[in-house]
């Protein structure tokens, strides 16, 4: 499959910023996905930033985790 780049931008009262997600092909045949974030809680100050990355992380995991599985469901 070919290389390829998506930001999405979030927009939202509460939460804001954006993410990209890349994918890449690998010599070996597989694939390799990079997911970079940056996300704000309205109303939080940026002292909260590192937590606020962490939930994040947990969060996109997750759902990037049942995304790349062949059955849809997270991997065990």
């Amino acid at each position: 499959p070919a290389a390829g780049l998506v930001r999405l931008e979030k927009r939202g009262r509460a939460v804001t910023g954006w993410a990209e997600i890349e994918v890449r092909p690998l010599p070996s045949g597989g694939t390799e996905v990079h997911w970079r974030e940056d996300l704000r809680v309205r109303g939080l100050p940026r002292l909260f930033d590192p937590l606020t990355a962490a939930a994040g992380r947990v969060l996109f995991t997750r759902a990037l985790t049942r995304l790349l599985s062949p059955d849809g469901r997270r991997g065990r």
